[in-house]
């Protein structure tokens, strides 16, 4: 995490509705010391501000180039490398997709027609390298009945909860951690294909519970398949745009990152 003093400076002010008496203290590792007065007397607080290569606190950029070159904030492909990772470290989401323009069910809404719907799902990457999350999709489920309708699917995806899970504490800021959407659409696949490909083992050791209902069960109390998210396009935030990488992805670059490349990396909180 990668925040210059004068942003801290903003972030404490908007939090607390004080005013900064003096110039903030910084040190040479990094800390920045404020005092400042509100309604209830003086604040002291500490905030801490990583250093870049060469011991110097991060300076606000002057265009992007520059920044780049001062802060080391991943490329895009390096980006496209962290993102796998998050998918493959991740076993939900939220999976959108659009309801029909004309609708046949009684049970839905006319006004809903052509509206976007998102609903955590169960997701595992069992297709390495594809980048293809894999879904046990129910047929009984709204995205499946939208993606059959003819409606593409997106998946959002953050290491909000994975953070807090691996450092038990709230981070300073979820804004500045990664999140990605994947766009696409939703494919079946065949039960021979699935178990020659080892998916409901794969799929299983991700969500133990998910045998309950596994596709051909006779106990299952809803028909499921296996299906794929076919990712077409990726869209990536970082955090702070300043420190991190945000936009589009090449779809050709994010079906091309080996196992062997994310796992050489790590997210935020990671070790």
């Amino acid at each position: 995490m990668f925040i210059n003093n004068k942003f801290a400076a903003a972030f404490l002010l908007a939090l607390t509705s004080v005013t900064v008496q003096g110039l903030p203290v910084v040190e040479d590792n990094g800390k920045v010391h404020l005092t400042a007065t509100g309604r209830s007397g003086h604040l002291q607080t500490t905030l801490e501000v990583p250093m870049h290569h060469g011991g110097k606190v991060a300076a606000d950029h002057e265009d992007e180039d520059e920044d780049t070159a001062i802060t080391g904030r991943p490329t895009q492909y390096e980006s496209t490398i962290l993102a796998r990772r998050l998918l493959a470290k991740s076993k939900s989401g939220v999976l959108t997709t659009v309801f029909p323009s004309h609708l046949t069910s009684p049970r839905v809404p006319a006004a809903v027609a052509d509206t976007p719907i998102g609903l955590p799902e169960y997701i595992a990457s069992c297709e390495e390298p594809t980048g293809n999350p894999t879904v046990l999709s129910l047929k009984i489920s709204t995205a499946t009945i939208n993606a059959n309708a003819g409606s593409n699917v997106s998946l959002s995806l953050s290491w909000w909860d994975e953070y807090v899970h691996l450092t038990h504490q709230q981070p300073w800021s979820a804004a500045n951690l990664p999140r990605l959407n994947l766009v696409g659409y939703l494919e079946e696949i065949p039960q021979p294909e699935a178990d020659e490909a080892g998916i409901p083992t794969c799929f299983v050791a991700a969500h133990p519970d998910s045998a309950m209902w596994l596709p051909g069960k006779k106990w299952a109390a809803h028909q499921g398949i296996w299906t794929r998210i076919v990712v077409q396009e990726v869209y990536w935030i970082g955090g702070f745009g300043d420190r991190n990488y945000i936009g589009w992805f090449d779809p050709e670059e994010w079906r091309a990152v080996t196992k062997e490349q994310w796992e050489a990396v790590r997210l935020p909180g990671e070790k």
